[in-house]
This record gives C-alpha cells, structure tokens and sequence, in this order.
C-alpha cells in the first residue's frame, strides 16, 4: 500500500497519497519514510498544522535534512502569498486546535499526527480528526508553538488566558476565572 500511496502522490493526487498512508500508517506502524511521506502528503492538500506535526515526529527519530521540508515550506509560502485576507485566515485556521477551534496553545501532536491544546489533549479521549484513541500527551510541539506565536501573539495571549480560566473554573474559583475569559475575549477578535 506504500507503493500506491508513493504513486498518487507522485501522480499529484495528493488526498488519496494521505489516506493510503494513514491506512499503512494504521496497519504497519510507522517507518520514517511513510511518516515523511506522509507529512509531504499532508503539506499538499494544504493541511500545514498536521504536516508540522508529523514532520516533529520524524525530528524526534532522527535528523533530517533541510530539502526534506521542501513541500511543507511550498505550503507554507503558498498561504502566506496566496489570496491575501482570505489566505491569511485559512493560515491561521490551520494552527486551531480541533477540539476547542482556538489558536492552539502549548501545542502537542498525538500520535495520530493531529496537533492540539495540550490542556485539551489531555482531557480528551479520542482524536477529534480521525478518531484513533489518544494514548499519551507528547511534550510541546516546539515548532509549531514558536510558529504560532510570531504569527499571532495576540491570540496565543488570548488562547491562553482562555484556557487558564479554564483550569480555574474546573478549581472552583469562578471569579478569576472570569477575569481571565474577560482578557481573553478582549485580546480575541
């Protein structure tokens, strides 16, 4: 199935190339190459945040070399140049966390490659992508955090104080926690 999935990607059917490698990724595990594969698949279909996190994961195996991030940093550009406005927000749409849509926070990437708040991560129980069961919490996707808070400090600050109200909410101490949902609303468009 890596061979078919090789040969969409290489034929520019880049949706089909991610599901014939999520199917290997399921069935056989992970091998660097598929997990390459993979992200440079991800990358394509325009889905930055997940590709990041697979390439993490590669990073965390072994070294890679700079040409092999060539369709992320593709993607990357293509966003950023692309349609202006409309580009920018389909950018920053796709670092939000899939469970809680905010501009994602002490970023963690799952096992199955979809990236998340860590505090959301950590409270849920499958991935809201894809399904798979979310085992463990990674430690914080460096990359990405970086990427998101030179791109949108503002909503990082936002996303934060949203999240430590609701740390607080779940202590009992309903007033701060207002004053931080209060911050957050205010840094937030």
């Amino acid at each position: 199935m890596t061979e078919l999935a090789k040969e969409a990607f290489t034929s520019r059917n880049y949706h089909l190339a991610v599901e014939l490698y999520e199917r290997c990724l399921k069935q056989q595990g992970s091998s660097y190459e598929e997990l390459l594969g993979y992200g440079d698949s991800l990358a394509k279909c325009g889905r930055v945040t997940d590709s990041i996190g697979i390439y993490s994961r590669c990073l965390t195996a072994t070294s890679m070399p700079a040409e092999r991030l060539k369709h992320l940093a593709t993607a990357l550009l293509e966003d950023i140049v692309g349609a202006g406005t409309t580009s920018r927000r389909r950018l920053e749409t796709s670092f939000a966390c899939p469970m809680c849509e905010g501009t994602l926070y002490q970023p963690v990437t799952a096992g199955c490659g979809h990236t998340y708040c860590r505090n959301c991560a950590e409270s849920a129980k499958n991935c809201r992508v894809c399904g798979i069961k979310i085992a463990t919490v990674s430690e914080t996707n460096v990359l990405v955090q970086r990427l998101v808070e030179r791109w949108w400090p503002r909503e990082v600050e936002a996303s934060r104080a949203r999240h430590e109200g609701d740390i607080l909410v779940r202590k009992g101490h309903l007033g701060q926690a207002l004053e931080r949902y209060n911050l957050a609303v205010h840094l937030g468009k």
